[in-house]
């Protein structure tokens, strides 16, 4: 994988649990049609499988190879774009969500976690009005544990901001897909775990 951007942020990891603002079902429905914190083009993702996640964060690797290799970074964002436009389900351009927070977001709503806004700072080209990758969230106060512990082995950044959501961010273009890499191991660790345990019991 070819060196990329490093962004000058500092990395943290903290959440407030008293601070965590949840975001109900209703308004998140809401938000599919008028928008939710800021985001016109905002989508509830929760409910994703983890096999998707699995297959979305194999396409984003496909992705940064792609980018990688591109001889004009600009043009080959434009093509990209391009081919986005062209998809007629969501699932085939992957919501237009920026590549490299594309795992992010698929693994952080199979865990139940609402994201609603995300972007890649133009790491892969194009415009785009963040100063480094990131993806906002509502984090459920029961899920904040999870989540700290996956953005720890990740060693990505974690932070309250303002209105209550929290920012899961990262240093390169890279880190917040290791991000969703780490959130999926973590999902089938466990899910070995528990068949495991239900293999022993079946056996007893």
């Amino acid at each position: 994988m070819a060196p990329q951007k490093f962004y000058d942020r500092a990395i943290v990891r903290r959440v407030d649990i008293a601070r965590l603002r949840p975001i109900s079902d209703a308004e998140a429905d809401a938000g599919e049609d008028i928008g939710l914190e800021g985001n016109q083009q905002y989508r509830d993702l929760r409910g994703i499988s983890w096999d998707f996640v699995a297959e979305a964060l194999k396409r984003e690797q496909a992705l940064f190879e792609r980018f990688a290799e591109a001889a004009d970074l600009e043009h080959e964002a434009r093509r990209y774009a391009e081919e986005l436009d062209d998809a007629v389900f969501p699932e085939e351009d992957l919501w237009g969500l920026d590549v490299g927070v594309i795992g992010a977001v698929m693994a952080l709503s199979a865990l139940g976690v609402l994201t609603v806004n995300s972007c890649n700072a133009g790491g892969f080209g194009g415009v785009h009005v963040e100063r480094f990758p990131l993806v906002a969230m509502s984090l459920p106060a029961e899920l904040a544990g999870e989540v700290l512990a996956i953005a720890e082995s990740a060693d990505v950044g974690l932070d309250m901001i303002e209105g209550g959501l929290v920012l899961l961010y990262g240093q390169t273009d890279y880190d917040l897909h290791r991000f969703g890499q780490a959130a999926l191991a973590r999902h089938l660790s466990v899910r070995a775990a528990d068949e495991n345990r239900s293999a022993d019991i079946r056996s007893r």
